[in-house]
Parts: structure tokens; sequence; C-alpha cells
């Protein structure tokens, strides 16, 4: 068994590697509201599950809480990353507010600094403030929209000259959508490789979460030209489905928006002009989309699409040093940080960081600090969002050579701004 997962007993619970999916239901169907997963969602879910990287708590036996890892690839400022992926940290209503959740967490990045495994921890939250206190900053953050039918008009946007539209099934678009996929990975840190397991859990369309609407939807968009890709000329598709509804006898279907991918800046704008212009549809919502996503500067009314800003990615340096030299910085950088980091102590100390766009050393240093933050205030900048400038502002950053908070944060800043389409 890995370092850092040996079987334990702390408080009256062992802790061990997972065996395999299904130790997960009981727990998860308990701690998410009595809300059992299909058949098919195990499946999917179990697909991608990694028992040997994932740990359980039990008591008497009985599997009481839950934590899923993942390897994942992940793109970082600068390129392509291993990352560790956590999900499905879950803990049952009896055994809650005794430090399972804590030990869960700090056993897997235990084990992941141990191993020197991946530099770099990411997770999704179902509630925004129960990872900070282990280290974790607010990465990335989504806007949602919800556009009515009077604020469908652009501004304005590239011509769709030659751009050929078609609808079908996810299946039937698959080959189109990983095409597409992949080749936007660069595009923004937070995106993640997802191979044909991933892929299939994109694609998950459980009737039970419809919610009145009708199946899941693939539309793609193709067209020749530089940007095209070779598998038939395929520059960009959207996952979305509609939702029956009817006023005064005339339709106005709800068309929700999983996700939109392009090649180009003309394919994006034509899928979304396609999406708006749908038979039937009256709102266009979208609940997770990038922040700085396109639509808002394509639409010639955006305050009445509502946009909505809120948390999305959470990260965490799970070795400090190999975390920032990981990723490349939008200016050079030469800074001492004074770091506290009360889950992973190794962390803890005096850090030198230079680099640029070429990259990054990242070494201990006994030279004053410039700067002075926590883990989750740097887990907030890694993956090129957040601000130190903000953070520093806010009295969560302290500044101790004048002029390194503001140079630092500009080294950090990614623009882009980072986006995670993939759930785990």
């Amino acid at each position: 068994m890995p370092p850092g997962l040996a079987g334990g007993r702390a408080a009256g619970y062992a802790f061990r590697a997972a065996a395999d999916w299904a130790e997960f239901g009981a727990v998860l169907d308990l701690a998410y509201g009595g809300y059992p997963h299909s058949a098919a969602h195990s499946a999917l879910a179990g697909a991608v599950f990694e028992p040997k990287r994932s740990l359980v708590a039990c008591r008497g036996g009985r599997v009481c809480a839950t934590l899923a890892g993942y390897a994942l690839e992940m793109t970082l400022p600068g390129g392509p990353a291993p990352v560790a992926g956590i999900g499905y940290v879950a803990v049952a209503p009896q055994h809650r507010r005794r430090g399972l959740m804590r030990e869960l967490v700090r056993r897997a990045l235990t084990a992941l600094h141990e191993e020197r495994a991946e530099p770099v921890a990411v997770l999704h939250s179902t509630e925004p403030g129960i990872y900070g206190r282990f280290g974790f900053g607010p990465a990335s953050q989504v806007v949602g929209v919800s556009v009515p039918p009077e604020a469908r008009g652009f501004a304005a946007g590239p011509e769709a000259g030659g751009l050929a539209l078609d609808v079908m099934s996810p299946v039937d678009g698959r080959a189109a959508v990983a095409e597409v996929y992949d080749a936007c990975l660069a595009q923004r840190p937070g995106l993640v490789r997802r191979d044909d397991a991933w892929l299939r859990r994109a694609f998950e369309d459980r009737p039970e979460e419809r919610h009145g609407a009708g199946r899941l939807l693939c539309m793609v968009v193709s067209g020749a030209g530089a940007e095209a890709g070779p598998g038939g000329g395929a520059r960009g598709y959207a996952l979305y489905r509609l939702r029956a509804n009817w006023e005064r006898s005339a339709p106005r279907y709800a068309l929700s928006v999983r996700e939109v991918f392009a090649r180009d800046a003309a394919a994006y704008a034509f899928l979304w002009r396609s999406l708006l212009d749908t038979d039937l549809a009256g709102t266009v919502s979208a609940a997770t989309r990038p922040v700085d996503d396109p639509l808002l500067a394509l639409l010639d009314d955006p305050r009445s699409a509502a946009p909505t800003v809120r948390d999305q990615l959470y990260a965490r340096a799970v070795d400090l040093d190999r975390a920032l030299a990981a990723r490349t910085y939008s200016a050079p950088v030469e800074v001492v940080m004074e770091v506290r980091d009360a889950m992973c102590p190794w962390n803890a100390g005096r850090w030198r960081l230079e680099g640029g766009a070429e990259g990054a050393v990242c070494a201990r240093t006994g030279a004053a600090a410039d700067l002075a933050l926590t883990a989750r205030e740097l887990g907030a900048v890694l993956l090129g969002g957040g601000s130190l400038v903000q953070l520093g502002h806010a009295g969560l950053v302290t500044e101790l050579r004048r002029g390194a908070l503001r140079a630092a944060s500009a080294a950090f800043r990614h623009d882009p701004a980072p986006f995670c389409s993939v759930a785990f």
C-alpha cells in the first residue's frame, strides 16, 4: 500500500484505500440527501474510479466517509501538467463533526507528497467555505447566463461564411466533440484532458436529472479552412437540451447549454447564434461558462442575460516548489514568499520564485520575504485566476517589500481566465 495510505486508527476510525466504487454508494446516498445513484451512473463513475488513489474511513467494518482521487492532466499557464483530482468527499450524517473529512484530505495530500506524485491538487466544492481551511483557494470562477428572447442580438461578430450546422446525438457527434475539445485544451488553464471514459461522463444523460427536458443533443459546426480539423472539418460543438414550455399557446421552450467549444472565433459566434435561434426556444441559459466568456462581448445587451458569477475550481500546492515550477508566468517574476501551511507543513517557510514566460524555479531561501500569505491564497492564484493585489487589499496577503505585490500579481495572472469543464 502506498506511503501515507496505510491502515490506521484515529478517534476510533480505520482508514484504508478503497476497494472499488461500490464502497462509496451507501455513504454518498446518505450524505447527499437519500438519492441513490442509478446503475447507469454507477457504471460511468466506476469507469473513471481509481481505487488505489481513493480512501475510505471505516468504523465497525462499515464505510462511513469517502474520498476519490484521480490522476488528471490539466492545462496550467504554459501547458499541460499532471494534477491530482479530488472528488466525492463525503461523510455519512451520523459520523459528521468528527474530523473525518480533514483526516481524509490530510492523508491524500500526504500520500501525494511522500510519493512525489502530482504537485497540484484540484477539486470542485459543493459549498464554498469547506476547503479553505485545508489550504485550497478558489482558483477559477464561472458565470451563469440566461438570455431572454429580447436580448439575443449580437453587437457585432465575425462572419459565418462557409460554416454548416448539424444536430445529432452526442454518440453520433463523438468524433467531432473529441477532436474539437482536444484542439481547445491549450486555450485555457483548468481544462482537463478526457479519455474515452471521461468523454462518456461528459455525455451522461440520466433521465432522472432532465427535470422534464428532452434528451441531450449535440450541435456541430463544420467548415473548410485553416481552422478545420482533419476529421471532417469540425470547428465547434455544443451540448444542450430543451424543456417543453408553452405560454399563451406559443412555444417558449427552455434551452439549457451544457458545453460549448470551438476552434476559432467565427465558429464560436456561429454556435451561439444557432443556439439562440433554435426553433421553439424561449430563454437560453448556460449555468457554467468561463468568467470571461466571449459571449458576454458578443451580446448587444449582456445586462439582460443576468450574468451571475460564482466560484468553480479550487486548487492548492501539494509541494510548493514543484507546483510553482510546473507553470509559466505572464511577466518576469522574482519574489520571496513567506508561506503558512498547516495542512502540509512541508510547504511552510520562505521560498524564492524566479521565472517568466519560459519557465520558473522555486527553492527554499533564508532571504527576507517580500510577501506573506497562506496556502489558500497561493492556491487561489495557482491557475492564473485570482489576483494577489485583490487579496492584498483584502488583508489576506501582506506586502513586505514595496512594489512586490503588484509585480507578483501581474506575473501570476493569466489571460484568458482558467475554466474547468470536467466534473470529478
